[in-house]
């Protein structure tokens, strides 16, 4: 059965707890740690850190803008930030009230823990230069998702140009075949003409130089007409050949586009990370 301790007599049992316990528990604390016991105005005994240290001793006033006497006043735990014009060190401090003065409702005296500040402002750097730098990284990939999407566009506007000049060139087809047929009724025609021309002798031979200038410009006609598919033949190929890059363009931006998008999804979770970071940095 547990023995019930007058509150009146809680800060001497605290008191002779830690110096006895403190030290071991300062010893297997994870980070560098102090330790303070007070009534309501003094120090009444303080175990300091290797590293978190402030020049008290036994008997010192507790200092009047300090989380010892917010704890004192206020009557609850308080967490604070002592600035090193208060103990000549910055560090946080977590001050509980313990047991009550007798004939008051004021605490008998305030159980402090001080914590280095080192750890916190680390942290707090690191999450600062994470939330930063994610917040860079999501601008950038925001805006490389960005230009993907409007160069997949571009890609897919250019495709269908291409299959726009495919459509126009087989429209010359037409017009080939137009040549083709014409140089074959002109070829014909010089011939028949040069018959015609023989026959009549000596007096058909300015008819027979106009047979020999059709039969030219039908054999010109005729092989400009070969020159000319050629060529619609290599453009036709070349635009084929466009429209298959373009394609494989197009699909590698659309996968660029949702790379960046998963990434900037990082980026958000890193950014929330960022803010769990400092809020537990506040709590070291």
């Amino acid at each position: 059965m547990n023995k019930t301790i007058p509150e009146h007599e809680e800060v001497d049992t605290l008191k002779e707890a830690f110096d006895l316990i403190l030290p071991m528990v300062q010893e297997i604390f994870p980070i560098d740690v102090m330790f303070a016991l007070t009534d309501q105005e003094h120090f009444l005994t303080y175990l300091p850190g290797e590293e978190v240290k402030i020049p008290i001793e036994p008997g010192a006033a507790i200092p009047a803008k300090s989380g010892i006497r917010r704890a004192l006043d206020e009557g609850h735990m308080v967490s604070a930030n002592m600035g090193a014009e208060v103990y000549g060190m910055a560090f946080k401090s977590v001050s509980k009230p313990i047991g009550m003065q007798p004939g008051s409702r004021r605490p008998a005296g305030v159980l402090t823990l001080g914590i280095s500040l080192r750890h916190q402002q680390a942290l707090e750097g690191a999450a600062e230069n994470l939330a930063l730098s994610s917040q860079e990284v999501r601008s950038a990939t925001h805006e490389i998702a960005g230009t993907a999407t409007e160069l997949a566009s571009e890609i897919a506007e250019l495709q269908e140009l291409g299959r726009s000049v495919v459509a126009e060139l087989r429209k010359t087809d037409e017009i080939l075949s137009f040549i083709r047929e014409v140089s074959e009724n002109s070829t014909l025609l010089g011939i028949n003409a040069s018959i015609e021309a023989a026959h009549a002798g000596e007096h058909g031979r300015g008819f027979g130089v106009v047979a020999a200038e059709i039969r030219k410009m039908a054999e010109s006609s005729a092989s400009s007409a070969r020159e000319i598919e050629t060529i619609l033949k290599t453009i036709r190929s070349r635009i084929g050949q466009l429209d298959e890059t373009l394609e494989r363009c197009s699909s590698q931006s659309e996968h660029q586009a949702a790379a960046t998008q998963q990434i900037a999804a990082s980026m958000e979770q890193f950014t929330t990370s960022a803010t769990e970071i400092q809020k537990i940095a506040q709590v070291l």
